[in-house]
């Protein structure tokens, strides 16, 4: 894909494609925004991420890659909520905090 795209002959094409996908990707973005509390600008770069690792395993069925990225995604995303989402900061839910209800560990 990114051979056609880079071919002088589809260059302006290819770049035109690439820049709707950075304005769909951040437009979802700014959708999970207020779901999870962090910042779009934080969430764009993790979805690129992620969405390289699975145009990666499409291509070429490496699981390692794959798992790996989805892995540091899991523990970023955590951390970025614990940073950016006022509620995940006392480690307790919303509905926990009013209840007084404790989750098992």
């Amino acid at each position: 894909m990114y051979q056609v795209y880079t071919h002088p002959k589809y260059r302006e094409y290819g770049q035109k494609f690439f820049k709707g996908v950075d304005e769909r990707y951040t437009e979802y973005a700014k959708s999970l925004e207020g779901k999870l509390g962090i910042p779009y600008e934080k969430l764009t770069p993790l979805i690129f991420i992620l969405i390289r690792a699975c145009v990666h395993y499409a291509l070429f069925e490496d699981e390692f890659y794959l798992e790996s990225q989805i892995e540091v995604l899991k523990e970023t995303l955590e951390l970025f909520i614990i940073k950016y989402n006022p509620k995940a900061r006392s480690g307790k839910s919303h509905r926990e905090r009013q209840s007084g209800y404790t989750r098992c560990k």
